[in-house]
């Protein structure tokens, strides 16, 4: 988004909670380490008014008197607020984003993770690269309730953005969500982790970052499926140079992501309208 602030403020969240990772009135302190919210309480973590957020329950059914046990599909995000009663005002959508374009990855682009979880089965992520997503680890309980009963997620989250004091540490949401955080680059702490099933980069900036080609090394020697989420398609352009430099085949194609932000980005350069998680494309699939 072109002012942060001034979106924030005015869907009343500025400075709150864990949208405080969304502006740069936060940044002296590292990701992952922000403050303890005021509140530890669903209205704390996302200082929304009741209903206006998920709540911190399982899914039920459209009567709303059984509990969804199956793993549920989801085609966007109309679907998924109807599903968790919330209106479509809410701004969740724009944190939600990345948890749900990780769900939209191992439950409807990859065959092999749908088909382990769906046999109750468990599945792990390399998620390369997080930095916001440090400090918003209470929306990705969310998927804990998507999954139902299948099987479940451990998401270890590698980057040179998690802090010494995360590093190494591990947290469960409950049996079928763990999150594992762990300082450095991929290309040199992929050989000490757990074998993934999926790897996964959301705003990955391929082409910016000079540190990206050890890591597409390693995921070329894995041969897993991989996947890429970008803001707007000259940036996924740029990204498949990138990928085809590094003697990767692009097996998924550019594609909308239907859990993009809804907020719009304008880029500086030119007129195309940019979103978080806007794009998605993979190799190895």
């Amino acid at each position: 988004m072109d002012q942060p602030c001034k979106w924030l403020g005015l869907v009343k969240v500025h400075g709150k909670g864990m949208w405080r990772r969304m502006c740069s009135c936060f940044k002296e302190y590292e990701f992952g380490l922000l403050p303890a919210y005021a509140s530890g309480t669903e209205a704390g973590v996302w200082s929304l008014e009741s209903g206006m957020c998920p709540p911190d329950a399982p899914l039920l059914d459209h009567l709303g008197t059984k509990e969804i046990s199956s793993m549920t599909l989801l085609s966007g995000w109309a679907e998924y607020y109807n599903l968790r009663g919330i209106p479509m005002s809410s701004p969740v959508a724009a944190l939600l984003s990345f948890p749900l374009s990780l769900y939209h990855i191992v439950t409807a682009l990859n065959v092999a993770t749908k088909t382990r979880l769906a046999k109750g089965k468990d599945i792990t992520v390399h998620y390369l690269g997080p930095e916001g997503e440090l400090d918003w680890v209470p929306a990705f309980s969310e998927l804990a309730y998507l999954l139902g009963s299948s099987g479940s997620l451990h998401i270890v989250m590698i980057g040179p953005e998690v802090p010494l004091a995360l590093s190494g540490v591990s947290t469960s949401v409950n049996t079928k969500l763990k999150l594992t955080f762990v300082k450095g680059l991929y290309q040199d702490e992929s050989s000490s982790l757990p074998p993934p099933h999926v790897v996964v980069a959301l705003n990955a900036g391929l082409e910016t970052y000079s540190t990206w080609p050890g890591a597409l090394e390693v995921i070329k020697s894995l041969n897993i499926p991989s996947f890429f989420t970008d803001y707007s398609e000259p940036c996924c352009g740029n990204a498949k140079q990138v990928l085809r430099a590094s003697g990767l085949h692009i097996s998924y194609p550019v594609t909308p992501n239907p859990f993009r932000s809804p907020v719009k980005i304008q880029s500086l350069s030119n007129n195309i309208p940019s979103f978080s998680n806007g794009f998605v494309l993979g190799v190895n699939t």
